[in-house]
């Protein structure tokens, strides 16, 4: 429904700018500057009115992705028998990096696993535990 309020109304503003090039040359000299401009304007809006809803239509996705991803989790977690198997672990982190398929939403499903791009840790292996020695903390 809100495409269509946009496609209305980016319709009724390329209408009005057509009714105003078919006004005679005397009324058109009086009005056009001002109608154009407020034609530019609505275009504005509706162009600013676009990428809002595009932000909007991202975000709920990863919100959606990311309400999908806990309750699977949680789930997950809560069924020991599953969540005490490490090749179960790897299912499951499999399924869910499936969900994120934007390069930015996948930077940070690896970071959020403790993975790196194409060297990082696998999910076989512990994490990385900072080594020790009197005071030093050694990488």
């Amino acid at each position: 429904m809100l495409c269509q309020v946009f496609s209305n109304v980016a319709a009724t503003s390329r209408t009005l700018k057509e009714l105003s090039a078919q006004l005679p040359p005397e009324a058109r000299c009086a009005i056009t500057q001002a109608m154009d401009q407020q034609l530019e304007a609505l275009a504005g809006y509706v162009g600013n009115a676009v990428v809002s809803f595009q932000f909007y239509d991202k975000l709920t996705q990863r919100l959606g992705h990311v309400r999908y991803s806990l309750s699977s989790l949680a789930q997950f977690v809560c069924d020991r028998a599953q969540s005490s198997e490490q090749d179960q672990w790897r299912r499951m982190l499999n399924a869910l990096r499936r969900l994120y398929r934007t390069e930015e939403e996948q930077r940070i499903f690896q970071m959020m696993t403790g993975e790196v791009m194409t060297t990082g840790p696998s999910v076989d292996s512990p994490p990385p535990t900072p080594a020790r020695t009197g005071e030093i903390e050694l990488f």
